[in-house]
């Protein structure tokens, strides 16, 4: 697996996590929670670029779960990337039950130890 297909099953174990182990993996800041959505589209956008291969019921799930991010996206949602908000809202639990459901769909395991995405060690350690 080369380093993108990583990346990017990193961010669909860390939508998957429970929402305590999603707030330590993002950033110390305010606005720190959206980084878990910015790095899912970032690398589902390189996965579509390169033409990665996937099943109808892969896309259609990785689709639904990308939908759900920009509805609660926006400054008008403000109130989704709040740390509160990730622990209790809804619209967080589908989130993480999505991204569980493209993660069986690819075959992967929900759950590895996740670190962030800043302790991730750069491309040329993947020998690509």
């Amino acid at each position: 697996m080369d380093y993108s297909m990583l990346r990017f099953r990193r961010s669909l174990q860390a939508l998957a996590a429970p929402a305590d182990v999603q707030l330590q993996l993002v950033p110390d800041y305010l606005w720190g929670v959206d980084e878990l959505a910015i790095e899912f589209d970032q690398w589902f956008q390189v996965m579509k670029r390169r033409r990665t291969i996937f099943s109808k019921k892969q896309r259609s799930i990785l689709e639904d779960l990308n939908k759900k991010l920009d509805e609660i996206s926006g400054p008008e949602n403000l109130r989704y990337w709040m740390e509160d908000t990730v622990r209790t809202d809804i619209a967080w639990e589908d989130i993480r039950n999505l991204a569980r459901n493209a993660l069986d769909a690819m075959g992967w395991p929900r759950q590895e130890t996740l670190k962030k995405s800043s302790e991730i060690p750069v491309k040329a350690s993947y020998g690509e």
